[in-house]
């Protein structure tokens, strides 16, 4: 009758003790906080000329920056300025994109190569040519950049730890003592170094809305957008506290009895050009920039 009694109560000991007994690993998980400069609200200057005639506007154009101009080879093959009648520029997708955002805001755009080549072929100056082609607004695109915007100063890591299992399960949140966070640390810098790094791109541009019939600039717009990050900047590293110290833990594949694995696991990189890559974000920047442009142009969007 004794042991029936004795096998409960040697039970009852032995979960006591596991209760008492805390799993050895945590799970360290750190994030990345940027402060990235603050762009602010496209800067836009109306004048009294441009308000008197903004809603009996119908016909625009446009004027490339400079900088988009190609002095590549002439019609004969030889180097220096390029024949008269012919044009070539490097921001044709980017003007396009202008043209595009000012015809859906419902005004008429006179194609910018329009412009150029009556100028070109008949030596006159742009303001002549907008007005023999009946454009009332010739916008000056004075600027027209793509822009590398490095990350904050003030970027900080926050930490957080957890209580994890072998197989680097998530527990609950836990605090530690301060050396054993210093303990932590350099396990997770490892892995926190890939965080640091990298750039934005963005774009910038300035442009002037130049009365045709007086020669008068009566709008100002100049703006800049950068592309926002996309990506989860944080990692997180599984460690064991049992014995002297913390170590990493290196998951490994699962094995049955038999030593034979269902599954593996490879990774790749796959990655694109990243000259290719920024000038799309640069081009999707362009366009929306043209479109706040073009709503603000015409009274839209203030």
């Amino acid at each position: 009758m004794k042991i029936h009694w004795a096998i409960p109560l040697l039970i009852s000991i032995v979960m006591l003790a596991g209760c008492g007994t805390r799993a050895p690993y945590f799970l360290i998980e750190s994030r990345l906080v940027e402060g990235h400069r603050q762009i602010g609200a496209p800067d836009v200057t109306e004048t009294a000329i441009y308000r008197e005639v903004k809603s009996r506007v119908k016909i625009l154009g446009l004027q490339p920056p400079d900088v988009c101009a190609d002095q590549g080879q002439t019609e004969s093959g030889g180097a220096g300025q390029l024949h008269k009648g012919i044009l070539r520029t490097r921001c044709g997708v980017e003007m396009a994109e202008f043209e595009r955002a000012l015809s859906q805001a419902g005004y008429q755009v006179v194609s910018w190569g329009a412009v150029q080549h009556i100028a070109r072929s008949n030596e006159t100056s742009l303001l002549e040519s907008a007005e023999e082609l009946g454009i009332e607004i010739l916008l000056q695109v004075n600027a027209l950049e793509r822009i590398q915007i490095q990350p904050g100063r003030d970027a900080r890591f926050e930490r957080q730890f957890y209580r994890a299992t072998r197989r680097g399960e998530r527990a609950n949140s836990v605090r530690v003592e301060q050396s054993r966070a210093r303990e932590f640390e350099p396990l997770i810098k490892r892995k926190e170094a890939s965080l640091v790094g990298g750039s934005r791109v963005g774009a910038t541009i300035n442009v002037s809305a130049v009365w045709v019939d007086t020669g008068t600039t009566i709008w100002f717009y100049e703006a800049t957008e950068v592309d926002e990050y996309t990506e989860d900047k944080q990692v997180e590293v599984l460690v064991d506290c049992q014995g002297s110290g913390c170590v990493e833990v290196i998951q490994k594949s699962p094995t049955n009895s038999t030593g034979l694995v269902d599954g593996s696991i490879s990774s790749v990189s796959i990655s694109g050009d990243p000259v290719d890559e920024a000038q799309a974000i640069f081009h999707d920047l362009v366009r929306s920039l043209a479109v706040d442009l073009a709503e603000r142009l015409a009274g839209r969007r203030s």
